[in-house]
């Protein structure tokens, strides 16, 4: 048997499905997991007559509400069951597509931002990015009747922050290159803000821009390879 047939045996032998970090994992685990819950009881396979209503009271409990947080800074009081929105918005969905298409998209970006970050400080970036962009989208928007979030999209133009960082770190003192980094943000933002204006009329683009900078922020800043130690140095000196 020669090399090239040896090649080819192990190109039918490969995985189908390329291997992502187990952080990845973790995170599509409890990104579908709970889809598949609130799908299972909306479609009468689980929880009873009761669970049909599962995915509206998730939406209703779990989901971002700028007008929420307009009155907890109005009246500085924060309960605790307002303040778990900030986390658990990420994880709660529209709809079965509006899940998998996130989840897709965390997939894609998280492999290569989880190689070369490491577990904790990528699921860092995706647990904190949300909370902060979601404060920021609410202090912007105030008391908006459709300053509403939910679903994994905060998440995903975090990771595109990351990705972005990532990509122009490496072009090093080409400009060029530099431009060339942030090509998927405007590609992606230029989608949003038209699939915005055809199908969408709420402000949750904001939240999504502002996950882009604080993705690339965070990354350069603390959570990016040896990027805390850049930091460090440079406020010693």
């Amino acid at each position: 048997m020669n090399d090239d047939d040896r090649k080819a045996l192990d190109n039918l032998n490969a995985s189908p499905i390329n291997p992502l970090p187990g952080a990845v994992w973790l995170l599509l685990a409890v990104v579908l997991g709970i889809e598949a819950v609130l799908w299972a009881g909306g479609a009468g396979l689980v929880g009873g007559a009761r669970a049909v209503g599962w995915r509206i009271a998730a939406i209703e409990s779990y989901a971002y509400s700028s007008a929420i947080q307009h009155w907890m800074i109005e009246n500085m009081r924060f309960p605790l069951w307002n303040l778990a929105r900030y986390g658990a918005f990420s994880f709660v969905h529209g709809s079965p597509m509006h899940a998998l298409f996130g989840a897709v998209l965390l997939a894609a970006l998280g492999k290569s931002v989880a190689e070369q970050f490491g577990a904790l400080r990528f699921l860092l970036l995706v647990l904190l990015v949300p909370i902060l962009a979601a404060a920021g989208f609410g202090l912007i928007v105030g008391n908006h009747p459709l300053g509403w979030l939910l679903g994994a999209m905060p998440m995903v133009f975090g990771l595109v922050g990351a990705f972005t960082w990532l990509k122009w770190r490496e072009a090093g003192a080409d400009a060029v290159k530099k431009r060339r980094a942030f090509g998927m943000i405007a590609l992606l933002l230029g989608a949003r803000l038209a699939f915005g204006l055809i199908a969408e009329a709420g402000p949750g683009w904001i939240a999504e821009a502002l996950a882009f900078a604080l993705g690339f922020a965070l990354s350069a800043l603390f959570l990016g390879p040896q990027s805390w130690s850049r930091t460090r140095d440079r406020l010693r000196g």
